[in-house]
């Protein structure tokens, strides 16, 4: 009999702990990652973004949208892209922000600076 209800109890935890396994915990944020070739130049400097290096956990990654600190942004689903900064007569620094955004709506986000001499 003690045997049985050892046997049923500890049955009964496995299956509990299966259960508890199964559930599902919530969406895993990605992780936003990018690379900025050059980061610094004489205008007008073409810059090379490349955010291969993002990742989603428990899923993938849909949306990259970057603000390229000068007014213009973009949102795509491919992960490299390049844009252009030119400045006049004074040295600018320009914040680039990637915001990436996985299949269950969670988002993460970048940051590098580019500094652009006339």
């Amino acid at each position: 009999m003690k045997r049985r209800v050892i046997w049923f109890v500890g049955l009964s935890i496995t299956f509990l702990a299966f259960l508890v396994g199964c559930v599902y915990l919530g969406n895993i944020r990605p992780i936003a990652s990018f690379t900025a070739t050059p980061s610094h130049g004489p205008s007008p400097l073409n810059v090379a973004f490349d955010a291969s290096a993002s990742s989603d956990p428990d899923g993938i990654i849909e949306t990259f949208f970057w603000d390229y600190g000068d007014g213009q942004t973009a949102s795509l689903t491919i992960v490299t892209t390049s844009h252009l900064y030119t400045v006049q007569s004074v040295s600018q620094v320009f914040t680039v922000i990637l915001t990436v955004t996985d299949n269950l709506g969670g988002t993460d986000t970048a940051v590098r600076n580019i500094s652009v001499t006339p």
